[in-house]
């Protein structure tokens, strides 16, 4: 079994409960959805310090959204798990970077696509969320935090997002602070 680059424990902050958690998921996707709408100004410009503009950095929030969605969906169910290959994510500059599957295209999502675009991506990790509970006898890969249960997965979402999150404010010269 391959060893993790990061301990799975960093995410604990999130929340201890299955309803804890579901609550910070739902406040992470409202304070970036909120920081979002700003945007408008300097949507497919790539932000200082950033290889991603905004439409980019949104994009790659929906579709990481979107494969924890599916994989939380997974854990929660009673189908079989198959073995995928444990390879560690890679790190750039110490930091975390985008398997290829997760990159935004090269313009990200449109303006006037994104609240249509977002409204779904957060109705199915709403929807997930909701339902999460702890798997221990269930876990799936993750390529930086080795086997993640169902309501990590779901830690896994909001940490993810409240980073992003907090890229964008900088970006925009905000840090607002969670």
């Amino acid at each position: 079994m391959t060893a993790p680059l990061q301990d799975p424990a960093m995410l604990a902050f999130v929340g201890a409960t299955p309803a804890e958690v579901t609550d910070r998921v739902k406040r992470e996707l409202d304070l970036f959805w909120h920081h979002v709408q700003t945007r408008q100004g300097d949507w497919q410009q790539v932000q200082p310090g950033r290889e991603w503009s905004p439409a980019q950095e949104v994009e790659h929030v929906m579709l990481i959204s979107g494969a924890v969605t599916g994989v939380t969906r997974l854990l929660l169910s009673d189908r079989p798990l198959r073995a995928v290959p444990q390879e560690p994510g890679v790190l750039k500059d110490g930091k975390r970077q985008a398997p290829a599957s997760a990159l935004p295209s090269e313009q990200g999502v449109a303006w006037d696509e994104v609240a249509e675009k977002w409204a779904q991506s957060r109705a199915a990790a709403e929807e997930v969320s909701a339902q999460v509970r702890a798997t221990p006898d269930r876990t799936f890969w993750h390529p930086f935090f080795g086997e993640l249960d169902a309501l990590n997965w779901q830690r896994m979402l909001a940490s993810h997002v409240m980073s992003h999150r907090l890229l964008l404010e900088r970006s925009a010269g905000q840090g607002r602070q969670a």
